[in-house]
């Protein structure tokens, strides 16, 4: 497990998968104010969901990995913002992950803007809906 620690904004998110494509996408959330955790595969991700507060998920899917499934699994857990990263570029996987509850599903290849934007995008909703459902 990788740990990139930046306590700026007190933001945490958690990358699953040990692909090194996830290094790059790491250092982009630490240089945005992430506490980075990357977990080396689906079942210590699943377990550091259910023990820790992450603002974002991000899911590398990989030939070992099907997304859907694990997104699946992770909606049972927690409603996290989850991107999935498709390395396949497979049009069909990526619909089925957000069926099976991704938030987005970005296919390869990806600026480092279109990454930061659609986490942001993702964490501005996130906090509507939290406060939303705090002064309901």
């Amino acid at each position: 497990m990788y740990y990139i620690e930046n306590v700026e904004t007190g933001k945490k998110a958690l990358l699953i998968n040990n692909a090194p494509a996830l290094l790059p996408l790491a250092g982009l959330l630490a240089g945005t104010g992430f506490a980075v955790d990357v977990a080396n595969d689906p079942g210590t991700g699943l377990r550091r969901l259910e023990a820790g507060a992450y603002d974002i998920a991000v899911v590398m899917e990989n030939d070992g990995l099907e997304s859907w499934e694990f997104c699946r699994k992770i909606r049972e857990l927690t409603a996290v913002p989850l991107i999935v990263v498709n390395a396949r570029a497979s049009p069909d996987a990526c619909a089925r992950a957000i069926n099976a509850g991704a938030d987005y599903c970005l296919r390869k290849p990806f600026g480092p803007g279109e990454f930061i934007a659609r986490v942001n995008s993702l964490l501005q909703r996130a906090s509507t809906r939290q406060a939303l459902t705090i002064g309901a």
